[in-house]
């Protein structure tokens, strides 16, 4: 079951690798990136941060997308996590994920500041109202301990 579809410009770290995969059983992550699934050096060092009792894929966006369709009801629970806005908007078009978690994006060129861990470029403005209007749950989280801040009364 995918249990967390999160978006973290950091991808893998302290906090999703114990933290998230605690609270959420989590037997599989998911990285969905098209750059980091052609990079040899990369994909051994998110390997590091990954807990011993969970399984690591590290996929492109297009191979992620098929595994959640065919993992969406298994009995393992996944997380998948993307870096950016725009490939979870094409994992959220193509799959019945209903919900995004968003971690952490750090400033970026043109990029406006709406929490202590986020910062949106106009382009990722529109990716949000779009996947709101679609009736997608955006919300901002670093832990699950944390209340959730719905996107919606964000960016407005």
């Amino acid at each position: 079951m995918i249990k967390l579809l999160r978006v973290d410009d950091r991808l893998l770290h302290g906090q999703v690798a114990m933290v998230w995969t605690k609270n959420l059983g989590i037997h599989t992550i998911v990285i969905a990136n098209d750059s980091v699934a052609s990079d040899e050096f990369l994909k051994m060092t998110l390997g590091l941060a990954k807990p011993m009792d969970v399984e690591l894929k590290i996929e492109n966006v297009e191979n992620a997308i098929k595994y959640m369709k065919v993992n969406m009801e298994s009995r393992q629970n996944v997380m998948v996590i993307i870096n950016n806005l725009s490939d979870a908007e094409k994992i959220l078009k193509e799959t019945s994920v209903k919900s995004l978690n968003i971690g952490n994006l750090r400033e970026r060129k043109d990029s406006v500041r709406y929490s202590r861990s986020m910062t949106l470029t106009s382009e990722d403005v529109r990716i949000c109202k779009e996947l709101i209007d679609a009736g997608v749950e955006l919300e901002l989280r670093m832990i699950p301990e944390e209340k959730k801040v719905l996107i919606k009364n964000l960016i407005k």
